[in-house]
């Protein structure tokens, strides 16, 4: 098995200004996901896919190829599977070939370790009948019980019907997706680029693990988990 890590990494944000560069754990943000990719055994290349000369310098300096992405495709509006596919088309033209995974990395996620994905591969590994895998954390099935008003202002149930009066230790679990990895068929996303496929399976992480550097709030707990890591 093997795959393609793509790490996208426009140089625009609005909340924290060159964000994927601020300079945590003693390291720039980009730095811990590709550290964590080419650690791992099963990916055979990382890309950088950005619009900012920086981001791609300094992700070259750790170790990572680079592709500069076209300004369209680094706008605040730009969605992620044409970021994908650019990434995907571009390195069949270097290479001649895909290997069989692409795996979408968020540069946001650095408590995603080389651990984490090794294990998703496992789990990839020892279910052939998987096409896909999302990193998730459990989140509160309380949610299965609600409802949304509908277009006449009456109330519908959001989710299945049987939900809304199943006790609580009787519901389903609740996944949600942290953005942390997905890990999808190479090949076939080219033509239809998509971050889950028929058969997904959820790989579970723990929420402190999940936690996504979107505000400066998010800055202080992600720092004291990496210094843990670091001193254990």
């Amino acid at each position: 098995m093997s795959a393609l890590a793509i790490i996208p990494a426009r140089g625009g944000s609005k909340g924290i200004p060159k964000k994927n560069l601020l300079m945590i754990g003693g390291k720039p943000l980009i730095a811990w996901s590709i550290e964590a990719a080419k650690a791992c055994p099963e990916i055979t290349h990382v890309v950088v896919t950005s619009d900012d000369d920086e981001i791609l310098q300094v992700a070259e300096q750790y170790g990572a190829e680079v592709l500069k992405r076209p300004a369209e495709l680094a706008t605040d509006t730009a969605h992620a599977a044409p970021v994908l596919q650019h990434a995907l088309v571009e390195s069949k033209k270097k290479y001649g070939t895909l290997p069989r995974w692409v795996v979408y990395l968020q540069p946001t996620s650095p408590l995603r370790t080389v651990q984490h994905l090794t294990e998703a591969f496992n789990m990839l590994n020892g279910n052939p009948t998987a096409d896909a895998l999302i990193g998730v954390y459990e989140a509160d099935n309380l949610y299965l019980k609600t409802s949304i008003a509908n277009a006449d202002g009456f109330l519908e149930y959001a989710s299945r019907p049987e939900f809304a009066n199943m006790n609580r230790q009787m519901l389903p679990k609740l996944y949600k997706p942290n953005g942390a990895m997905y890990i999808m068929d190479a090949e076939s996303c080219i033509d239809a680029p998509r971050f889950d496929g028929e058969r997904t399976l959820p790989f579970v992480m723990s929420r402190e693990d999940s936690v996504d550097v979107d505000t400066l709030e998010d800055i202080p707990p992600i720092e004291r988990a990496l210094g843990a890591r670091v001193s254990a």
